[in-house]
């Protein structure tokens, strides 16, 4: 009697310890398949950009926000340099780069960082400092496109593009390969929804 008492005892106490583990997550949330828990990623220490694709224009680099950023032919790339001081940098904001940058669809290579005489980091592509413009408010807006014959839309390869190809402010005027044409209406999108061509292999 007392040997299927014990016997009793063991199994429900086996039980019990079968349901506590079973229903036991880990500090922070729910626990992922098979016990594990994904941990998201710390994006605090980065400024964080992204590449966006418009029929119109193909694939350019976007802010945060989903602002386009332009490059200035007047800047030199090596070593980078900024020409767009005081006035020029109310309309054409400099893209920061106080922290690291991180830029999905860019080649983290080709990105640098720009200490302006005021003593604020930019954002470089390929050796150009990078700009938004104040008159685009929202994603999808690109009213600096052209301005002045000298404003241009960033490219992910640092490239400008230009009347229809991404071109880089070289003698030779190779392009890039970066389809574009002239913009006009339409929103960006992400490149998990864009249609092809295919996003920049980086």
């Amino acid at each position: 009697m007392r040997r299927g008492q014990a016997i009793t005892a063991l199994a429900a106490l086996a039980l019990s310890l079968t349901a506590c583990g079973s229903t036991q997550t880990p500090p922070g949330g729910e626990a992922a398949p098979g016990g594990l828990r994904a941990k998201p990623a710390d994006l605090n220490g980065h400024n964080n950009y992204f590449i966006a694709n418009t029929e119109q224009m193909g694939w350019f680099v976007i802010d945060a926000e989903g602002l386009p950023m332009y490059r200035y032919d007047k800047d030199v790339p090596k070593p980078s340099k900024s020409n767009c001081e005081g006035e020029c940098a109310k309309a054409w904001k400099p893209v920061l780069a106080d922290k690291t940058p991180m830029a999905t669809g860019v080649d983290p290579i080709s990105m640098g960082v720009l200490t302006r005489p005021d003593g604020t980091k930019q954002l470089t592509i390929q050796g150009w400092p990078q700009y938004t413009y104040a008159e685009d408010k929202v994603a999808g807006d690109m009213k600096g496109q052209a301005k002045g014959g000298v404003w241009w839309v960033t490219a992910p390869n640092g490239a400008k593009i230009t009347g229809g190809k991404a071109q880089n402010n070289s003698n030779n005027g190779t392009s890039s390969g970066t389809p574009s044409t002239s913009p006009s209406s339409g929103t960006a999108q992400t490149p998990q929804s864009a249609a092809p061509p295919a996003a920049p292999g980086y």
